[in-house]
């Protein structure tokens, strides 16, 4: 066996090379990065949640929506669908974040007014918002107004039910997001991999 490996040790060489660049590779594809929901500059949008909200110490309390980054389009549209627990949380609407829009007849810039329907979104425990420019590109989303720390697309407004206890767990997944541009190639969506996204997980305390 010995004298097999002197006569072939090129061979070997080439073999435990190659075996030692796919574990690489392996690593570099396998593990997952930041949680695993977000790989690379993939834009991400996050449910911000407390580490636990007080049962006693509030009635009513607000949960930014956030996004890491957008593309070089502008995005004159953008919705998303975030599923809640309607049993525990009643969604009591959506308060303006920091994120602007352009708007020519203004400063340059204004905020997005967000369409939703309340009474709707807490029969279904989905939370549907949608922002449409009706001009086609001049009230749009664009990189060049967001701001590292004013990354808020939007706040949340909930109450806590009465059904609610200490200990309880309160989930809040994105199950559909988009920024839509012109050229759909170019859109932020869930559906392509262009757009991830963290869900939020309430917890309740004392």
């Amino acid at each position: 066996m010995a004298e097999w490996f002197k006569k072939n040790k090129i061979l070997c060489f080439i073999v435990g090379g190659a075996i030692l660049i796919c574990a690489v590779l392996l690593c570099i594809f396998l593990i997952p990065r930041d949680g695993g929901e977000q790989v690379g500059d993939t834009p991400t949008l996050t449910v911000e949640t407390p580490q636990k909200l007080s049962i006693s110490g509030t009635d009513t309390f607000v949960l930014d929506v956030t996004i890491s980054s957008f593309g070089d389009a502008i995005y004159p549209a953008a919705s998303m669908s975030i599923a809640f627990d309607a049993s525990r949380l009643e969604f009591l609407g959506v308060e303006e974040g920091n994120v602007f829009i352009k708007d020519d007849n203004t400063s340059g810039q204004t905020l997005p007014e967000w369409s939703y329907n309340t009474a709707a979104c807490n029969e279904s425990g989905r939370i549907n918002v949608m922002y449409l420019d009706m001009t086609g590109g001049k009230n749009a989303f664009s990189k060049d107004l967001l701001a590292e720390d004013n990354n808020v697309v939007l706040r949340l407004k909930f109450r806590l039910r009465g059904s609610v206890r200490a200990g309880d767990v309160c989930d809040l997944i994105v199950e559909d997001a988009v920024f839509a541009a012109s050229d759909e190639t170019q859109s932020l969506a869930m559906t392509t991999n262009t757009l991830t996204m963290k869900n939020g997980k309430l917890v309740i305390g004392e």
